[in-house]
């Protein structure tokens, strides 16, 4: 038993030595590695995570489509547009890291994004940290020369860049309109984005003979003499609408829908034997000069007005010129105007006397869209083409055509002793725009021709150059697109970070 044992433990002892032998060897170089049953193919395709991407940008959002996946965007250092997919795996957040959906972005934001430059897929898009916003505001002026915008008392730049929307759709700047309310975005002292909240319609008069030389009020912002022809732009909203002539008045209920036009009818209205009231005017200083309804008029004794609206300038030098709106509803009353005495130095702001004065006999010449009725203020001119007598300042330039849709274009025109052009782009049809059709938002929208240096054309963009080439891009004309590239100091100016892929690899895959 004793030798017995001995063997057992000796066998066991060599099994050991020999299993442990086994397993060292299996640990030794062979010079290739194992290849594992279950190893794939490299395909080359590298899976990115919802966090990973090797692009960043900070864009104007331009517009998204739910059904194919995409958002599109423009870049402001490269002046193009590029589209990129989403999916479950892209982030959606406000500035503050909070958790947004895509439907709560409004087109005309400023975003911050990262994505996947090769995919062209998003990764995050947020509402940019570096953006202000001035929400809907009336209280603003354009500076086309400057290239500025005034709200309220501050002053900005506006970016040669910026986008214009309206309803959700891009527009071309010189769309806007004074009527409407307006959202301005930006980064730094510059606007980026400009976002027409409440926008504007037309309203045209019909039957309105009898009141012609009389008076429109639209609401309590909007006076207007009553042409012949009238088609007024108003911003988009329910008005009580008072037309008085000679002791005559009618009062109507009018909805003004964006980009509409609304038929005030006045055929049915009944004319009353004038009825005339009495005014006596006390003026300070007491040598100014008074004008109703354009006509110079003695205040020293009580003045015959016709019940309704009537137009009040009055003047005086040293003194602070007033214009405002009476509305004479009784046989007698007393009106006390005082001006405000002119600030030493400052230069007083001219008003015209008649509605119809001006200095010169410089024309406005319309050269397209051919057959349209064009009017200048709300008050028509005639049939493009067509000219009218030029006046300095700012002016509203309504086209108007049976089956087309209305448009309206701002104008600033100098007060050069020179003529002016302008030519539009065509209007389109009600058939188009049930379509989804329209004009492209970079079109060009007047061009300054012959004698005109151009930079009468556009409010609040790009002033135009004689030939209708936008200074420092690659050039607008009349019904054209810019096809050039920011460069230089602009170029430098802009906001976000957008890596140099975004030149060479989005933009122009999007664009060429």
């Amino acid at each position: 038993m004793g030798s017995e044992g001995v063997r057992k433990r000796a066998l066991t002892i060599a099994y050991i030595c020999l299993l442990l032998l086994c397993l060292s060897g299996c640990g030794e170089e062979t010079g290739q590695s194992p290849v594992l049953p279950d190893e794939r193919a490299d395909t080359g395709f590298v899976l990115f995570g919802i966090y990973d991407y090797d692009s960043a940008d900070t864009p104007v959002f331009v517009s998204a489509d739910a059904e194919a996946g995409t958002l599109t965007f423009f870049n402001l250092t490269v002046a193009k547009r590029y589209t990129l997919s989403y999916d479950g795996t892209s982030g959606f957040y406000d500035k503050y890291g909070q958790t947004m959906s895509v439907s709560q972005f409004t087109p005309g934001t400023l975003v911050d994004l990262k994505f996947v430059k090769g995919s062209k897929h998003l990764t995050s898009m947020s509402l940019s940290k570096d953006a202000w916003l001035r929400d809907a505001t009336d209280e603003y002026r354009f500076d086309p020369v400057k290239q500025e915008v005034t709200i309220g008392s501050e002053v900005l730049k506006i970016s040669r860049e910026a986008r214009y929307f309206s309803g959700g759709e891009e527009i071309p700047d010189a769309e806007l309109n004074e009527a409407d309310t307006l959202s301005f975005s930006g980064i730094g002292s510059t606007v980026y984005s400009v976002l027409v909240e409440n926008g504007h319609g037309y309203l045209r008069l019909k039957g309105q003979e009898y009141f012609v030389g009389g008076w429109i009020e639209v609401g309590s912002r909007i006076f207007r003499k009553v042409t012949e022809d009238m088609l007024l732009t108003v911003p988009e909203g329910r008005y009580q609408v008072i037309v008085s002539n000679a002791g005559t008045s009618a009062e109507r209920t009018v909805q003004v829908r964006r980009g509409e036009e609304s038929e005030l009818d006045l055929s049915d209205v009944e004319i009353e034997k004038p009825k005339i009231g009495m005014v006596l005017f006390s003026l300070t200083p007491s040598d100014a000069e008074l004008y109703v309804d354009g006509e110079k008029t003695d205040p020293s004794g009580a003045v015959e007005m016709s019940y309704g609206l009537h137009q009040i300038i009055c003047r005086a030098s040293g003194y602070r010129s007033l214009t405002q709106y009476i509305s004479v509803g009784q046989e007698s009353a007393g009106i006390n105007i005082v001006l405000e005495t002119a600030d030493a130095g400052a230069q007083e702001e001219e008003t015209q006397v008649p509605a119809d004065t001006t200095t010169s006999y410089y024309q406005v010449h319309i050269g397209a869209p051919e057959g349209a009725s064009c009017y200048l203020d709300g008050s028509y001119v005639g049939i493009v083409p067509c000219s009218f007598r030029k006046t300095e300042g700012t002016h509203t330039i309504t086209l108007a055509r049976q089956g087309y849709l209305t448009r309206s274009y701002t104008i600033s025109v100098d007060g050069e002793d020179k003529d002016v052009s302008f030519s539009f782009v065509e209007l389109i049809t009600e058939e188009q725009a049930a379509a989804g059709g329209g004009a492209s938002p970079d079109a060009g929208t007047g061009t300054g021709t012959g004698t005109e240096p151009g930079n009468a054309n556009r409010t609040p963009g790009d002033a135009v150059s004689p030939d209708g080439a936008q200074a420092g891009q690659g050039g607008t004309s009349a019904a054209g697109t810019d096809t050039g590239s920011q460069s230089g100091e602009n170029a430098s100016q802009t906001p976000g970070d957008a890596l140099q892929a975004l030149n060479s690899a989005i933009a122009p895959a999007e664009n060429g």
